[in-house]
């Protein structure tokens, strides 16, 4: 009897099947890591961003020596001292809830020594609905993540 060494077609169809299972299952993980990673990007982004645009426009008030406000909507927030100053657009997908002031208002007052009128709460949700907040203190002036 002659053998022949070789593999057979089946052996190979069933070893290229067992390779693209095992491939197809880790780019699946490798794509939810990578929305994971980005999502936990984009909210270090959106915290500094907010932080940002609050205590420019304190120094602003301050150094201007004009009384200004922000304006915050579901998906930007806007300084106003006169005219427009400054935007911030919110990461595609995130969303503003809401700001917990005592007046009930969108809005956040601030003097001509840079001060805030009012302590609050920002709220925004990330693109997988996880809600992170920004406290925001009167007096002390400052500005928290939680």
């Amino acid at each position: 009897m002659n053998k022949k060494k070789g593999t057979t077609l089946i052996e190979v169809v069933i070893v290229l099947s067992i390779i693209s299972i095992l491939s197809g299952i880790s780019i699946t993980n490798c794509y939810g890591i990578y929305n994971s990673t980005l999502n936990s990007f984009n909210v270090d982004i959106c915290n500094n961003s907010i932080l940002h645009i609050i205590n420019d426009s304190k120094q602003y008030c301050k150094g201007k020596n004009k009384t200004g406000y922000l304006v915050f909507d579901s998906r930007s927030i806007t300084f106003h001292c006169g005219l427009t100053v400054k935007s911030y657009e919110m990461p595609k997908e995130f969303k503003l809830e809401s700001i917990n002031t005592s007046s009930g208002k969108q809005l956040i007052y601030i003097d001509n020594l840079g001060n805030t009128s009012d302590a609050c709460t920002i709220t925004y949700k990330d693109r997988k609905g996880k809600n992170h907040f920004i406290t925001l203190r009167v007096g002390t002036n400052y500005v928290q993540i939680k």
